[in-house]
C-alpha cells in the first residue's frame, strides 16, 4: 500500500497520511477559518474539531517525549494513543466537513469555482479519512496487539 511505502524520513509516519492531515488543517485554518469567519465564529463544530485536534495534540507529543526521554512510555499514555482517535478522529472529521459545507454558500456567492474546490475539497475527506483511520488502526494492532 502507497502509505507504507512511501517515506522520505523527515517524520515517522508515511508521507502520504502526513501530507493529508496537515493540508486538511491548513484548509481549515486558513481556508475557512480565516476566509470564512462567519462560519466557525459560534459555531459548535468549530469547537469541537479544536478539542479533537487539541487532545490528539497533547497526547501524540506526550508519547513522543517519553518515547525521547528513555525512560519508557506510561501505559496509560500509550493506551491513549493508540485509543483515543477511535472518539477522536471522526469528531474532528465530521467537524471539519461540517465547516467546510456551512462556508458552502458564502465561497459559491464570491466565486462559483470557489464552491466547487471547496465540493471536491469535502469528496477527499470520504477516502481521506478511510485512509487516516486505517493507518490508526493497523498502528493500534501493531502496538497493542491483536486482541484489542
Amino acid at each position: 500500500m502507497l502509505t507504507d511505502t512511501l517515506r522520505i524520513g523527515i517524520v515517522r509516519a508515511p508521507l502520504l497520511t502526513t501530507l493529508m492531515q496537515v493540508a486538511s488543517r491548513y484548509t481549515l485554518t486558513w481556508g475557512i477559518a480565516y476566509h470564512f469567519p462567519a462560519t466557525t465564529k459560534f459555531s459548535p463544530a468549530y469547537t469541537s474539531m479544536l478539542v479533537a485536534w487539541s487532545v490528539t495534540e497533547v497526547i501524540r507529543y506526550s508519547y513522543f517525549a517519553f518515547t525521547l526521554s528513555g525512560l519508557g512510555v506510561p501505559r496509560f499514555i500509550t493506551w491513549l494513543r493508540y485509543n483515543t482517535f477511535l472518539i477522536l478522529y471522526p469528531l474532528g472529521v465530521s467537524s471539519e466537513c461540517w465547516l467546510i459545507y456551512k462556508a458552502l454558500p458564502t465561497a459559491e456567492k464570491m466565486d462559483e469555482r470557489l464552491g466547487w474546490v471547496l465540493w471536491g475539497i469535502l469528496a477527499t475527506y470520504v477516502p481521506g479519512f478511510y485512509m487516516l483511520f486505517m493507518h490508526m488502526i493497523g498502528q493500534r494492532r501493531r502496538i497493542l496487539g491483536r486482541g484489542v
